[in-house]
């Protein structure tokens, strides 16, 4: 499909070296410099390059405004604003538009930075490992050499995994791969590609004793074990949130899933913030914006959730036609804990669907901390519900209620533990779960789990096209997703039908 010689040099393009911090967006790395050359072959360059991989991902997924995270979070009706930063109001529209994927669409940065970045990871790990496969030791006598070469496997797996989960299309490549004939292939291929990377990660993880650098994942001092687990909490969430429709998430191999979720994390994964300040890198403008005072609210879908006696969409009468001013009456001490009554609403005129009576306070000491304390981006929970879903899946009911009723529905809700033989009961409780423990961790889970349940409202996007200005480079034609009048893509492959609601 794609013309391969112009491919070539959009990968040029793509990978300008992250030792030499470049973030422009067409800035072409010439290989016959010099000091290319002597990064890419010596044991100090090579580690650079790794020690930043991490934090070239973690940018597109917390940090950075160009990131399709905000847009997700909106579509996925878990969160409503009321602002247009990073396309949100766009893709919250009620009914739902189409993606502009067009390269003056104000925020089309949200898809081409995020797709830059992640072949920027992919490609900057491929050449870590060909130094590597070259005969370059890592560290004093070669002491850190696998544990590069794994992190550099992990690091692929992200990169290539996160494109899939994203995108439409992909570009899966590894530390083999001749990019004069790389083709464009479907997002399962980038998926499976990044199960393959996180299990010779794991491979590596699992046979060489070592302790990371605690400024490659900041503020994690992690031993081999450690990564070993989170690999293995990775594969389940690729496994798990690349399905597109319910049909699929049907098909997924849940014996595989429980495999990794009982071999993953057995802590929440943070990352140690640095503050806000221009020059800081381990901070979450996406957490921050999403769940501050007067910006993010907390969607009325999810408030009718937490108390059925409330509507899931804002009614026309205004507050005075919602119960008790639209409070929340629940045994659920989350709401005390989580959520933040707050009437307050503006912008009338961009739709007042978008209202709220509630703001997601969870994150208040983080935001509080001036950003110095621990982001979020992994919960033990996330790992506890994959394994519950499995063993549902899998028809062994009493184990999954066992996980479900030992977890955050008891310790943090205070609610009264499910009935282990009803199947119905465990999973309304893991849909449940995932909805009011995990909002703002992972960069999309409230999207990537409304998606492959089939409940995206009618006409959002099930993923992002290759970004306008990428196809540009490669000479295509643009193309896009989503939408109710007109509707671009696959009815339940591209765009949704049939979802929680229909304006």
């Amino acid at each position: 499909m794609m013309i391969k010689k112009t491919f070539k040099y959009f990968l040029l393009v793509l990978t300008t070296s992250l030792f030499f911090n470049s973030c422009s967006d067409l800035e072409v790395e010439n290989y016959n410099d010099p000091d290319t050359e002597i990064v890419l072959s010596t044991s100090d360059g090579i580690r650079s390059l790794a020690s930043g991989l991490f934090n070239t991902w973690f940018t597109q997924q917390q940090h950075n405004f160009g990131s399709p995270g905000p847009a997700m979070w909106v579509m996925a009706d878990w969160g409503t604003v009321t602002f247009a930063n990073y396309g949100t109001l766009d893709m919250s529209q009620e009914p739902r538009v189409f993606l502009d994927n067009s390269p003056s669409y104000a925020y089309h940065s949200i898809t081409k930075n995020y797709w830059q970045y992640m072949y920027k990871v992919i490609t900057t790990a491929n050449d870590v490992l060909i130094g590597i496969e070259n005969g370059v030791e890592i560290g004093d006598n070669g002491s850190e050499t696998m544990m590069t070469k794994g992190f550099a496997h992990f690091m692929q797996g992200l990169g290539n995994g996160y494109v899939g989960l994203i995108f439409d299309k992909a570009y899966p490549s590894d530390e083999t791969t001749d990019y004069a004939t790389l083709e464009v292939t479907d997002y399962r291929s980038s998926i499976d590609l990044a199960i393959k990377q996180l299990e010779k990660a794991i491979e590596i993880f699992d046979n060489n004793d070592f302790i990371l650098p605690s400024d490659w994942i900041n503020g994690n001092a992690f031993t081999n074990e450690e990564m070993s687990k989170l690999a293995h909490s990775f594969i389940a969430r690729l496994m798990v949130y690349s399905s597109r429709n319910t049909e699929q998430t049907n098909a997924i191999d849940w014996e595989s899933v429980l495999f990794h979720a009982e071999k993953g994390i057995t802590s929440d994964f943070n990352i140690q913030g640095d503050g806000n300040g221009s020059d800081r890198k381990w901070m979450s403008w996406y957490k921050y914006y999403m769940a501050r005072t007067s910006w993010g609210k907390v969607d009325m879908r999810v408030v009718h959730l937490l108390d059925d006696t409330l509507p899931a969409n804002w009614p026309d009468g205004g507050i005075d036609d919602l119960p008790n001013d639209g409070r929340i009456t629940s045994n659920d001490l989350r709401v005390q804990t989580d959520f933040q009554y707050d009437a307050s609403n503006n912008r009338p005129e961009r739709g007042m669907y978008r209202w709220s009576t509630y703001r997601y306070s969870r994150l208040d000491s983080w935001i509080n901390a001036n950003f110095f304390a621990p982001v979020i981006m992994m919960r033990k929970a996330e790992i506890d519900l994959f394994k519950a879903e499995a063993l549902l899946q899998l028809t062994r009911l009493n184990e999954a209620g066992n996980i479900i009723n030992s977890g955050t529905r008891v310790t943090r809700g205070g609610l009264q533990p499910v009935n282990i033989n009803s199947e119905e009961e465990i999973r309304n409780a893991i849909t449940y779960e995932r909805t009011i423990e995990l909002p703002l961790t992972g960069m999309g889970i409230e999207y990537f789990d409304m998606r492959r349940k089939g409940q995206l409202q009618d006409g959002s996007l099930l993923h992002f096209p290759i970004p306008a200005q990428q196809l540009e480079v490669l000479i295509e034609p643009f193309y896009t997703f989503g939408g109710i009048n007109p509707q671009f893509g696959i009815p339940n492959e591209d765009v949704s039908i049939n979802g929680w609601y229909i304006p």
